[in-house]
């Protein structure tokens, strides 16, 4: 191939007719690259006069994409597009292109072309191929042939063909980066529209009155009080149900978040979608992909089947990133992208796919201090903290502990089949001088343990767990007097007699070893006492 400095010192002495005609059509690219509004039109004049002025018989400009190498163009020596053009290339000459190299044969059925197989389907003779360079970037190529003529093309073409393919080059480039553009100004219109909404929502929900919870339009079942530190964080999920706006939920483990996020699925116009729910804590960072946007038969080991991921399973509802400050940093950068686009490739996958799904997260770590502390991305948190609710704790929500009481203790005998068992004033208080580090949840899973030992009977206050937070109850097992200094942990399981073994062993250590006062701190009778440790009568 001649180099280009000899092909620009032949150009300025006596140039052939042919390269006059060449340079004018390059000109002429070049004329309207200056009026590029439309790609199209520009790559089919390109395509066209390289048809023409180089005797080719069809002409083909294909473009690298996101995808792999589509055909953009497809024209034949009477200006007309070819049907299927992507069954009329050689693969062969077509991945060499790409790969950054010039292919040119007089004749493509002899020497190592006419090996290839697509060569000798398409019975190919002459061929020419040039890639579209920007820099060191392969954008696509220039493809010409010819089926039934030898020698179409000389060595001397190949210089002029790659003058042709930088013209196609630049206006490939030119366009990607014009809708690269779009879509960047797109996105900022969005971002700003769903900023102007949360300082919108914010706005009315800080200057809206205080309802009672009653007036609220959505009854939110599952989160149960009507302290004013829980309604003021109903109200805000009242007023966002039913619009598409990402909401974080924050607040300390137990306060309800998964709760929450449930209550604003079933009040919003997703309802009938599915309420799709993740830990974030609890995916690796191998899995993250393929969990969130699926993947292929055959991506990895262990892949036998297609899997669509939580986001496309959680289409036309909601999906609730709970613990969503746990994810590693590589992994919300990926979620970040799939957020802003809109669109999961499933690993191994060849294709994206749009989603459609509210999301909805949750962290119990304060959302500043995550971003300050590179636990949790910027931009990924405005991305979700579109608007943000905080979940009280148990120990700022007043008489809610009492109706919470209640309602717990109706579902553990429901799920049971018995009567809800008496909880005294004595165990009332004892419940309410505690801190619920654990919260709500804590206070359920207390409340069932509770439940299990009295086994029907009425709930006491001596029973209550040693760990719970805050002071301990006035007749509890720990508080014995000296005979408290050592008390092993409660079962890890719920096995009745287990636990009944325990709570005896408790108020023996209390009572020091004083059985008709272990009695009475269990609330039996002695001889009941004595007939569980296999005695009779009173010895103590």
């Amino acid at each position: 191939m001649p180099h280009w400095p000899e092909f620009l010192k032949r150009l300025r002495g006596e140039p052939r007719p042919a390269d006059q005609q060449r340079a004018l059509a390059i000109l002429q690219v070049n004329h309207r690259l200056a009026a590029a509004a439309d790609q199209q039109k520009v790559l089919t004049v390109l395509v066209d006069e390289a048809v023409r002025l180089f005797g080719a018989e069809r002409g083909f400009l294909v473009v690298q994409g996101p995808q792999g190498a589509k055909v953009e163009l497809a024209r034949n020596l009477d200006r007309e597009a070819i049907a299927n053009a992507e069954r009329k290339l050689s693969s062969t000459i077509l991945q060499r292109a790409l790969r950054g190299e010039a292919v040119w044969s007089e004749d493509a059925q002899d020497g190592e072309l006419g090996a290839a197989r697509s060569v000798a389907d398409l019975r190919l003779r002459s061929v020419l191929a040039v890639p579209l360079r920007v820099g060191d970037a392969v954008l696509g190529c220039l493809y010409l042939d010819h089926r039934f003529q030898t020698k179409a093309f000389g060595e001397a073409d190949l210089p002029w063909l790659m003058a042709f393919a930088d013209q196609g080059a630049i206006v490939v480039h030119l366009h990607a980066l014009l809708a690269q553009n779009r879509a960047q100004a797109a996105q900022l219109a969005q971002d700003n529209q769903s900023l102007q909404a949360s300082v919108a929502v914010q706005a009315a929900v800080l200057a809206a009155p205080e309802l009672p919870r009653r007036e609220l339009r959505h009854p939110f079942p599952g989160l149960v009080g009507e302290s004013p530190a829980l309604v003021r964080a109903l109200s805000v999920l009242d007023r966002i149900a039913e619009t598409e706006l990402p909401v974080l939920l924050t607040g300390e483990s137990g306060t309800g978040k998964e709760l929450a996020a449930r209550g604003l699925h079933g009040a919003s116009a997703r309802r009938r979608g599915e309420f799709v729910a993740v830990n974030c804590a609890a995916i690796t960072p191998e899995l993250f992909e393929s969990e969130l946007f699926g993947h292929v038969k055959g991506a990895f080991t262990g892949a036998d089947r297609e899997r669509a991921g939580l986001l496309r399973q959680a289409a036309g509802g909601t999906l609730f990133l709970d613990e969503v400050t746990e994810l590693p940093p590589e992994a919300q950068a990926k979620l970040l992208r799939a957020l802003e686009q809109r669109m999961v490739r499933p690993v191994g996958g060849d294709r994206e796919f749009a989603i459609d799904a509210r999301v909805v997260a949750a962290t119990n770590r304060e959302p500043a201090r995550a971003v300050a502390e590179g636990r949790l991305r910027e931009d990924l948190y405005f991305r979700l903290a579109v608007v943000t609710v905080q979940l009280p704790p148990l120990r700022e929500r007043g008489d809610d502990l009492g109706l919470l009481v209640d309602h717990f203790l109706q579902q553990i005998a429901a799920a049971a089949g018995r009567a809800v068992p008496p909880c005294g004033v004595e165990l009332r208080a004892a419940l309410r001088a505690r801190t619920w580090p654990g919260n709500v949840r804590q206070l359920r899973n207390e409340l069932q343990r509770l439940c299990a030992l009295a086994a029907g009977g009425e709930l006491r206050a001596e029973w209550l767990s040693p760990e719970i937070g805050g002071p301990a109850g006035a007749a509890g097992l720990a508080s014995g007097g000296a005979g408290a200094a050592s008390h092993a942990a409660p079962p890890a399981t719920f096995d009745l007699g287990a636990l009944e073994r325990w709570a005896i062993e408790q108020a023996l250590l209390a009572t020091k070893g004083n059985k008709a006062e272990a009695a009475r701190l269990l609330g039996i009778g002695r001889r009941t006492l004595y007939g569980k440790l296999g005695r009779e009568g009173p010895d103590g």
